[in-house]
């Protein structure tokens, strides 16, 4: 996508310069496979200019009243809901512009520091598209949607229980993100589970009673796309339309649409005028791409937008201490760590594997990268996850044990090994100061490594295809069941099993434990299964970072959500 966002760039460019026609402008992004919806976003963004911030919108009709400014770190990279992974832009940008059946209840908590905020509680799922839901009376393996009469795409096509049977059909039908969620334990068999027995009703048929298909039910991912839009755009080769809307946004039914879109500038969502609920206070949410993270804090600073992603933590101290920025900081279930990928040498060796856990400097990571802003990670099921169990995890700075297990691996200080590269995205100074610290830990056992920075998408790409041998990278599950993230992690089927580990143990325990209703063997399982993964050790754990959030004083109503996607729909603004 980054090349074709290069193209578009110059399109945009050469049209606002007026060196092509409009129409050439057409033919240029209709050759890239943009729909006239994307196209005509282009083109208004190409005209509009830059995005405004704040400080040139005061005064005018487009004010900070109903304007929210967000500085954002990277372009849209994917715009198909069912296949979004960690590209956050595109992420928010789809739960914007799109609702699911469900969602969670919104409850408020306080911080560690005695801060109120609001959060979700994952045990409450209620209806969005959905009015209701419930387990069937009769039959607890159905889960039964009600849905919202009247609901709409923002175009006018309506949305009910048939359109919904056809998106889980194309979930299942695609083998999307989604299909691995609601597949999980093979809870959801197949696209013969879902049914509408009327326009009003969808129900999901699970292979027993469980809990987990509900909560795996919840995500962006399981957005329904137009079936109309489909049918326009889709193939014989490609009968549900995945290539066009990689790259084309759909049109949502949710709160906010898409207004205008200009690349490596601003993406513009405006309030859905047909949206069913409740309309949000900010009808215009301008996403800034701002991809140097000091000119991000610089902007937030200033005043210009209303918050910023991706804040480096060594701007924590500062940013709190300034009386116009608001900060909260909380500890979350995500983990940074270092992954060791089984398949490539020297890594397919465990004695090097832990090697490597025995020469890392935990404490220095935690004071010298996070700053005090984090927990120390010991095990594959983080804190505040049920079942996490810390307690076989024996991994200390320890050099001559470090040493001793090389040796045993037949590397004595490092002699035979071979060439090692620590692979990073780009975008995370935080994960580039690890990867220095891990450098020059690892120079003191006889290991020379190599620091590999790449762009987040070939750093995606490659880790996404199991080409990277040593990587720092971080994990957050969505859905707070150690079976759930243990799935995704280390089960040898997993499309995210990025270290190739492999343990026959760990597949059974998962298979038999991951939908059952046996709380304690659940528990002993997914224990066992930290044990094992700990003692293999294709992970290093390094922290449990605090998530921390930065705004402007003003800007009310946030809502930590257990995707880390903020809903632009529910912020307010206090009065002047």
């Amino acid at each position: 996508m980054s090349s074709v966002n290069e193209q578009l760039k110059q399109l945009a460019l050469d049209y606002s310069a007026k060196k092509i026609s409009r129409r050439t402008l057409w033919k240029g992004a209709a050759g890239l496979g943009l729909s006239a919806a994307w196209i005509a976003a282009l083109e208004k963004g190409a005209l509009a200019g830059p995005a405004p911030l704040h400080s040139q919108l005061r005064g005018t009709a487009q004010d900070k009243s109903n304007t929210l400014i967000v500085a954002v770190a990277e372009n849209v990279t994917s715009f198909d809901p069912a296949f979004t992974v960690g590209d956050k832009t595109s992420q928010a940008t789809i739960q914007n512009t799109f609702d699911q059946l469900t969602q969670y209840q919104v409850v408020e908590k306080q911080a560690p520091d005695g801060t109120p905020y609001k959060t979700v509680d994952t045990g409450q799922i209620i209806g969005m598209l959905a009015e209701t839901w419930e387990y069937d009376a009769t039959d607890a393996s159905k889960m039964v949607f009600h849905l919202r009469q009247g609901v709409k795409y923002a175009n006018g096509d309506p949305f009910d229980a048939n359109v919904a049977l056809q998106g889980y059909q194309r979930i299942y039908e695609t083998q999307a993100v989604s299909y691995t969620l609601l597949h999980m334990g093979d809870a959801v068999p197949d696209a013969s589970s879902f049914s509408a027995p009327d326009a009003n009703t969808f129900v999901i048929q699970m292979s027993k009673p469980n809990t987990l298909a509900a909560l795996n039910n919840v995500m962006h991912n399981t957005s329904s796309l137009d079936p109309a839009e489909i049918e326009a755009h889709k193939t014989g080769d490609d009968p549900y339309a995945k290539a066009y809307f990689n790259g084309n946004p759909p049109t949502g039914n949710g709160p906010y649409k898409l207004d205008s879109y200009k690349p490596d500038d601003s993406l513009v969502l405006v309030a859905n005028e047909s949206y069913y609920g409740d309309k949000p206070v900010f009808t215009t949410v301008i996403l800034k791409i701002v991809t140097d993270a000091t000119q991000r804090v610089q902007l937030l600073q200033k005043g210009d937008v209303d918050f910023s992603t991706k804040i480096p933590l060594k701007e924590y101290e500062g940013l709190k201490a300034d009386a116009n920025i608001k900060v909260l900081s909380i500890p979350t279930p995500l983990v940074h760590y270092i992954g060791l990928n089984n398949s490539i040498a020297p890594f397919d060796k465990k004695e090097v594997r832990q090697a490597i856990a025995y020469a890392t400097p935990y404490d220095d990571i935690l004071e010298k990268v996070y700053l005090g802003q984090a927990q120390p990670a010991k095990s594959m099921v983080p804190n505040l996850m049920p079942t996490s169990d810390f307690s076989t995890n024996q991994y200390a700075l320890n050099l001559d044990k470090a040493k001793e297990l090389l040796v045993t691996a037949g590397f004595p200080d490092g002699k035979g090994l071979p060439e090692i590269k620590l692979s990073l995205a780009n975008d995370d100074v935080q994960k580039e100061r690890v990867a220095i610290l891990m450098q020059d830990a690892l120079k003191q056992i006889g290991m020379t490594i190599t620091i590999e920075k790449l762009p987040y998408s070939q750093f995606g790409d490659l880790r996404g295809t199991f080409q990277l041998q040593a990587f720092v990278d971080e994990w957050l599950s969505w859905v707070n069941d150690p079976f759930y993230h243990l799935t995704w992690l280390t089960s040898s089927t997993s499309p995210t099993d990025w270290t190739k580990f492999s343990n026959a143990r760990v597949d059974e325990l998962i298979t038999n434990f991951t939908l059952s209703d046996d709380a304690a063997g659940r528990e002993a399982a997914s224990k066992e299964i930290q044990a094992i993964v700990i003692d293999e050790c294709p992970f290093i754990f390094l922290s449990q970072p605090n998530w921390i959030f930065y705004s402007r004083q003003d800007l009310n109503d946030y809502v930590y959500y257990n995707d880390e996607l903020p809903r632009y729909y529910h912020f307010t603004r206090a009065a002047s």
